[in-house]
């Protein structure tokens, strides 16, 4: 049954995503970001009326960060590039491979990141320069 569920995708905010991981990642932050704020609320109320409102704020915060932590450690990301990638972004989104190839070379934090990621050779190889 868990393979009927990741294998259907939808699109959110321009991304393809699970909707059962995305479900899934909602409860857990609306859950650990409320839950952080109502705790906060009862425990801060008790030392200082005054500012428990504020208190509890950064304790739901808090949990929203800690649901961000929960939920990129279950649901990495499934995306797979693959030299076709290449042929996607200069037909579907008209890009200029040359000039993207320019920027890479010219700014060393995105090379860097590319560098990193493992795509820095995709742009790079149809961009024409080998560096």
């Amino acid at each position: 049954m868990k393979k009927s569920l990741t294998k259907n995708y939808v699109e959110i905010l321009g991304d393809t995503v699970s909707p059962y991981h995305t479900v899934l990642s909602v409860i857990i932050s609306v859950g650990l970001g409320l839950g952080g704020f109502f705790i906060g609320k009862r425990l801060f109320s008790a030392a200082n009326p005054q500012t428990a409102q504020s208190y509890a704020l950064l304790l739901g915060i808090f949990g929203c960060v800690i649901a961000l932590v929960i939920t990129s450690l279950l649901f990495h990301p499934k995306r797979i590039l693959s030299e076709t990638m290449e042929n996607a972004l200069a037909e579907d989104f008209d890009v200029d491979l040359e000039e993207e190839n320019e920027v890479i070379q010219r700014d060393p934090a995105i090379r860097k990141e590319m560098e990193e990621l493992g795509i820095k050779d995709l742009l790079t190889r149809r961009g024409g320069s080998r560096r």
